[in-house]
């Protein structure tokens, strides 16, 4: 969903899969979601309740702005989005290796977990916070997610 004037552009080919999702202009300032911000909304059915997480494959990025990081929000349907900081994010892993590994996979995964109520439909919502993340990418881990390189593939189930 856009936000005068940010608006969800397609960057084709870019990063492990068909392309990725970007806001633009790359200058707009920083965002708070919730109520009406920009974000990409996607339509789900879960088959359970409880805990599910969310993972976020990103184009390896720089901070652009004079802030603490480099920043994106997650939330499932009206549930209060939470912030990840992509520059702090660090998997455990020390800085300098952690933006080698994520520059040499060509992703950098970060997670949120959230709690289901109920089976059935739910909306996923990945919210702009910073203006140069590229979201290449979003798994939902309802349990049993296997490891893999690539992640699983791309559901062609969604609508425009």
């Amino acid at each position: 969903m856009d936000a005068d004037p940010i608006s969800w552009k397609l960057i084709p080919h870019i990063g492990r899969t068909a392309g990725g999702m970007t806001p633009f202009p790359v200058t707009s300032p920083r965002q708070t979601p919730g109520g009406d911000s920009p974000r990409l909304e996607y339509r789900m059915h879960l088959f359970t309740g409880g805990r599910v997480t969310v993972w976020a494959y990103l184009s390896p990025r720089n901070n652009v702005l004079h802030t603490d990081g480099l920043k994106y929000a997650v939330s499932i349907d009206d549930g209060q989005p939470q912030i990840v900081n992509v520059t702090t994010a660090l998997n455990g892993i020390p800085m300098n290796k952690s933006w080698e590994r994520n520059t040499s996979d060509n992703v950098n995964r970060t997670s949120t977990t959230h709690t289901i109520d109920a089976p059935g439909e739910h909306v996923l919502k990945f919210w702009m916070v910073d203006p140069t993340v590229v979201v290449q990418k979003l798994v939902v881990d309802t349990g049993g997610l296997k490891p893999s390189y690539l992640g699983p593939p791309e559901s062609y189930r969604g609508e425009r």
